[in-house]
């Protein structure tokens, strides 16, 4: 009997809840909470969920505590098992996390010999010149290359990398600023002065009267330093971020364009983040209010007239419309000019006119006609982006229009999370396989950017961050009560509670893994960093699988094992809108 509890801890005011993971012939009946000094402070039932899927890790008890709200140190008893220790506390635990985040953006500063070499850096391939790029943060455990985003080949599958960071620490500041806990004081200038680091970088990647350069690549991890990197173009075919040339690659002739990123590929969440930069500042900052503002804008002009040359198919689509309601939404409530509130409304109509009903007050979102929207990390940016611009919205009608589709989206997702035995309230995705719509606890294996697959931290702090927003403006108080335990679920599994009672941020918790890359651990991870996570299994998509140690089907275990910076990104505005 395993019992699962989140390792580092509840909200005082928050969801609190229990799993027991149970062995055959194991069938516990009640669950007490002990204190610090060991006197029973709760006792409750535990209710029989069942096992999941084919996981085939055992049969599950739930059980919730919501109770308890004094802060202290406890422990939960089943039989005579007892669970280690978990703290319940008032702001404490965000702030760690938050705090926790924060060091790791900083330790993934590019610096010393990568930074020397971006000052005066190539380009791979045909384009011409040398550019001082220097800054950023290294994208993942095994990789010091700089990305504004990657799988652009894949059309709608666009993670948003270094950008989205840089953003998401501006908002983080704005949200910790209004929290009204004293304590945030020096966690919100340190949100701030990481924002502008990653923004300073942004005004470096802008090509001038252009978009933005996408990458800074490295090609032999293990190898020397200098020589080694370049700033990258992307294929449009095939991806060469993670897996070799195909012959179709091969074929494709590289222009310009290819260097630079589509509203979908970074462009707009780098326009957001300079357009957030150019209201606040730093005097260690390396350019002035204006300067950051006035690229926002000249990146926003030229995008919004050419995006279609700097995407793979030539087209726009769900992914640029929800990065670009999030741009104009950034650059109106810095700028308070007409025309970027005109260009939000538009793209905000854009995303409710891909929505479609499934059911009386439940809709999903389309990519495309009849091929439903999910991603593996960004699955909550379009509720985030509608409910960004809801707050600039001076238009009530338009308001509730927009507030009336995130609720209905919302329940969808929450819908499909509680359709099948799912104790742990993993957010489920649905897919479409072999021409059929399907639910699915993991990003597939077979999207449209496969083969690349990975775990599902940033998606599942994306939407926890998407719930908690509906949760707050809302009047339905079931729909309130749903997101609060939508958001909170995701978030205890990223801390530990999940089948391999393993927390997924570095130095947090227990049962942390390490990244090995053939065989190797030359990348260890950083303090504060948060996996890719649990996956679906290796040969099984209805199964699960986290791999922790090399063995003879794995010596690269990235898919599960590497930290990368959308997680972090994710799970930190996740902590920053708890906010108790």
């Amino acid at each position: 009997m395993k019992i699962l509890t989140n390792h580092i801890g509840y909200s005082a005011a928050g969801e609190k809840k229990v799993v027991v993971q149970c062995r055959e012939g194991e069938v516990p009946e009640t669950f007490t909470v002990l204190d610090e000094f060991g006197t029973e402070v709760f006792t409750a039932p535990l209710a029989y969920a069942g096992p999941v899927d084919r996981w085939e890790m055992g049969t599950y008890y739930t059980g919730t505590f919501c109770e308890i709200t004094d802060e202290g140190t406890y422990r939960i008893k089943v039989g005579n098992d007892v669970s280690p220790d978990f703290e319940v506390r008032r702001f404490l635990i965000t702030m760690r996390m938050i705090n926790a985040v924060s060091y790791y953006f900083k330790a993934q500063r590019s610096s010393g010999e990568w930074l020397h070499e971006d000052r005066t850096l190539r380009f791979n391939g045909p384009r011409e010149g040398c550019l001082d790029v220097h800054g950023g943060w290294y994208d993942a455990s095994g990789d010091v290359g700089i990305h504004l985003s990657h799988l652009s080949h894949s059309s709608y599958c666009n993670p948003q990398q270094h950008p989205l960071s840089a953003y998401l620490f501006f908002k983080a500041h704005e949200r910790v600023c209004g929290s009204g806990n004293e304590y945030y004081t020096m966690l919100s200038r340190r949100l701030l002065d990481e924002g502008y680091w990653g923004a300073d970088f942004l005004m470096r990647m802008h090509v001038p009267n252009g978009s933005f350069l996408l990458s800074i690549k490295r090609i032999n991890p293990l190898g020397p330093v200098q020589g080694s990197r370049m700033i990258d173009f992307e294929y449009r075919k095939s991806s060469n971020k993670v897996w070799a040339k195909t012959a179709e690659a091969d074929e494709e002739v590289i222009t310009d364009e290819r260097y630079e990123a589509s509203l979908r590929s970074g462009g707009g969440m780098a326009i957001a983040a300079l357009a957030a930069a150019g209201r606040n500042w730093l005097p260690s900052s390396d350019y002035s209010q204006e300067e950051y503002l006035q690229c926002a804008k000249q990146a926003w002009h030229h995008l919004l007239a050419h995006n279609e040359r700097y995407t793979n198919d030539g087209e726009w689509n769900l992914v640029d419309e929800y990065c670009a309601l999030t741009a104009a939404s950034e650059l109106y409530k810095t700028t308070k000019e007409y025309e970027y509130l005109v260009s939000a409304r538009t793209m905000a109509r854009r995303i409710i006119g891909r929505s479609v009903e499934v059911a009386d007050g439940m809709r999903r979102l389309e990519v495309a006609d009849g091929i439903p929207f999910y991603h593996a990390s960004d699955e909550g940016l379009p509720i985030v982006a509608l409910l960004g611009y809801v707050e600039l919205e001076t238009d009530e009608r338009r308001r509730q229009t927009v507030i009336r589709t995130a609720e209905e989206l919302m329940r969808w997702k929450i819908h499909l999370t509680k359709s099948v035995t799912n104790p742990f309230g993993y957010p489920r995705l649905e897919c479409l396989e072999e021409g059929k719509l399907v639910g699915r606890f993991f990003f597939p294996h077979t999207s449209a950017a496969a083969p690349w697959w990975q775990g599902d931290n940033a998606r599942l702090s994306s939407l926890a961050s998407a719930a908690m927003l509906v949760a707050s403006v809302t009047d339905d108080e079931r729909l309130s009560a749903d997101c609060k335990k939508m958001a909170q679920d995701p978030l205890d599994w990223i801390m530990g509670l999940n089948p391999y009672d393993s927390s997924m941020i570095e130095g947090y918790g227990r049962n942390n893994i390490q990244y090995f890359f053939k065989g190797r651990y030359d990348f260890l991870n950083c303090p504060g960093g948060i996996v890719n996570g649990i996956t679906s299994g290796i040969e099984d998509e209805h199964g699960i699988e986290f791999v922790s140690e090399p063995d003879e089907r794995v010596d690269d275990n990235w898919r599960w094992g590497e930290q990368w910076i959308p997680h972090a990104s994710w799970f930190l505005l996740a902590m920053a809108l708890k906010q108790e």
